[in-house]
């Protein structure tokens, strides 16, 4: 099974200290209009931010919506109660107000932080272009603003644009060259660029950083194991579960211990993982597959059944649950199966093979030999040599 190294966009959300305000101010807040001051509004966001702090982002979004009401034109009650709109999830909610930040800030620095907010909001409902503007108005504002790349740098890939994905990743590093998730990043898009021996250099940099960088490990680790080195895969996902355990860690060591033939191991490793995460339909999936090579048929269509029912069009699944009915004589259920496979995969040669050969073992002879000539059409020799022996 083909290993993909993935990058996640670890988005980091809020106001900068130097104009949020860290401070737990005491005094009692009268909030008459009779009284109302710069003063009183500015205890009032502080209030605002110490329930922010705590997480109650609720009750935080009340006292800054009456700052809001108090004074419309106070631009920190927008930057923070936005923040937690995010943390509540309401982004619409959270762009109007750094939209309205926008509109009324004088602050450059509060300019800046608006328009990365809204792009890492924008981005977060998928708002890609949107989001790259906002990237860029923030790079303009500050030229060093290094998560502005990093982040610009993620939408590039998403969008198709690796060069432009590799420029902006490559300016973090030359920003921060002592920031180890930058190098790990880095690596992440040249592997998937093929250019593994660059990728090995920036994940062995990004683990001399910081030896407790589990991402690191983990993208090292597959490129160890697409090179068949096993070993060292193997101690890269020790290292990785040790620092951050997760099921997809688990998931990719059961899929080494299989190679290096410990199949007790793979079986462990494949169940913490569905235990961890009970809808991963690729450790499901995996614990079929390993069954197969045990010759337990049973149990392995078990396994797929249960892998179909979080994702009911994975064709793999398909495809080697109707092998196991196969090999348990079950051919109207291999059919079935193989059919669900062409369904979601309409050019799997195999598929066609298979169901060609079902097909023959229930008498159906000129729909065997329609699958097989279809099959030997997308290249199957198998499906060819079959179809010469048996079809006209």
């Amino acid at each position: 099974m083909k290993e993909w190294i993935t990058l996640l966009m670890m988005m980091v959300l809020g106001c900068r200290e130097s104009f949020c305000g860290t401070g737990r101010l005491t005094i009692p807040l009268d909030t008459g209009r009779s009284v109302v001051n710069a003063d009183s509004i500015k205890r009032l966001v502080s209030r605002g931010i110490a329930r922010r702090d705590s997480g109650d982002f609720s009750g935080a979004i009340a006292l800054f919506s009456l700052a809001i009401d108090l004074s419309p034109q106070f631009t920190p009650a927008y930057l923070n109660r936005a923040f937690c709109r995010v943390k509540l999830l309401d982004y619409r909610g959270a762009i109007d107000d750094y939209t309205e930040a926008l509109l009324i800030s004088k602050s450059w620095e509060e300019s800046l932080e608006a328009y990365y907010n809204r792009g890492l909001t924008e981005a977060l409902l998928a708002d890609f272009k949107t989001a790259m503007s906002d990237f860029n108005y923030a790079i303009k504002l500050d030229p060093e603003y290094a998560d502005a790349y990093y982040n610009r740098s993620i939408l590039r890939g998403r969008m198709g644009d690796v060069n432009g994905q590799m420029e902006d990743i490559s300016m973090v590093i030359e920003l921060k060259p002592a920031d180890s998730y930058a190098f790990n990043s880095r690596g992440v898009i040249r592997s998937a660029s093929g250019d593994f021996s660059g990728a090995m250099s920036d994940f062995n940099h990004s683990i001399e950083l910081n030896n407790r960088n589990a991402e690191a490990y983990f993208n090292r680790a597959l490129i160890f194991y697409d090179l068949g080195k096993y070993e060292s895969s193997l101690a890269d996902f020790d290292r990785a579960i040790e620092l951050h355990p997760d099921a997809e860690s688990f998931n990719r060591r059961g899929n080494v211990k299989r190679r290096m033939g410990d199949l007790s191991g793979a079986q462990s490793d494949y169940s913490t993982a569905v235990k961890m995460q009970k809808d991963y339909c690729v450790a499901w999936y995996n614990l079929g597959l390993l069954n197969i090579d045990k010759e337990d048929y049973k149990q392995a269509i078990a396994y797929f059944d249960t892998a179909l029912k979080w994702k009911p069009d994975y064709s793999f699944a398909y495809y080697h649950r109707g092998l196991c009915k196969g090999k348990l004589g079950d051919y109207k259920g291999e059919i079935s199966d193989f059919t669900s496979t062409i369904e979601f995969k309409p050019d799997d040669e195999k598929a066609y093979f298979h169901r060609g050969v079902a097909r023959f073992q229930t008498g159906d002879n000129a729909g065997g030999c329609e699958d097989l000539n279809k099959a030997a059409k997308l290249g199957s020799n198998e499906a060819y040599d079959f179809l010469m022996a048996h079809c006209e």
